[in-house]
């Protein structure tokens, strides 16, 4: 009896570890089992004050995480964008953390060259939101900075630390522009009416997607991102032209 009794409980606490393994990688994930990987990707962690402040977290936690599952969540669905949003910030918080001190998520401001998706998710990674105020804006678009087709620049400035980071995104390294022209073309067309779009055409926009994500993700790419810290006064030079800009 007690035999049965042990193999009873070691076979509930299998089926407990199946389903928690289910909940994580397949089963109740909302994504394609095809991207059941990003999961495994490491997640951004942040000192938060406002979380402490509030009381949210359990006592002595002090921290936030964002995963990149949560970037999903965030946009509805597993991207490319997504995907490149979620490393440029990963990289630049590596860069700009020191001693393994972590960074207070909220004490950040972004320039972005361009209006899109990838500094969107850049912003809410480190909490940039954007305000119609200039001086309590930390989320602003350059569109002065000049650049090859589908080459993107960021700059990242942490206050606190008195750092600034640049990053630049090569993204038409991934498939080249043609390419990535055509992919565009099948998105415009199911955005006006998805039956527009043939299978072959779905099938090559999805598998060349998934593709792309996980190259983003694990950087197979070389020459896909340039990093490196700049004068923190001359990113503040900068981030004042663009206050200014808009008073």
């Amino acid at each position: 009896m007690k035999i049965i009794r042990i193999g009873i409980v070691f076979s509930l606490l299998v089926l407990a570890a199946c389903e928690q393994t289910d909940s994580q990688f397949g089963s109740e994930s909302p994504w394609n089992s095809k991207y059941n990987y990003i999961y495994t990707v490491p997640s951004i962690t942040f000192h938060y004050d406002h979380g402490v402040l509030a009381g949210s977290y359990e006592p002595g936690c002090e921290t936030t995480e964002v995963q990149f599952n949560d970037v999903c969540s965030y946009l509805g669905h597993v991207c490319l964008c997504g995907a490149g949003g979620y490393k440029i910030s990963q990289l630049a918080e590596n860069l700009m953390s020191e001693d393994e001190q972590l960074l207070e998520k909220g004490d950040f401001t972004l320039i972005s060259s361009r209006d899109h998706t990838i500094s969107d998710v850049i912003a809410y990674v480190f909490g940039c939101t954007r305000r119609n105020d200039p001086e309590k804006n930390q989320y602003f678009i350059d569109d002065t900075i000049e650049a090859p087709r589908r080459e993107y620049h960021y700059f990242l400035g942490c206050h606190p630390q008195k750092k600034a980071v640049h990053i630049v995104y090569r993204k038409h390294l991934l498939i080249g522009n043609e390419k990535m022209d055509r992919l565009w073309q099948v998105e415009l067309a199911f955005d006006h009416n998805p039956g527009d779009v043939s299978r072959s055409d779905l099938k090559l926009y999805q598998v060349t997607m998934a593709d792309m994500v996980s190259e983003v993700l694990t950087e197979q790419k070389e020459g896909l991102f340039e990093l490196e810290l700049i004068d923190y006064d001359e990113f503040i030079k900068d981030l004042n032209h663009l206050k200014s800009e808009k008073l």
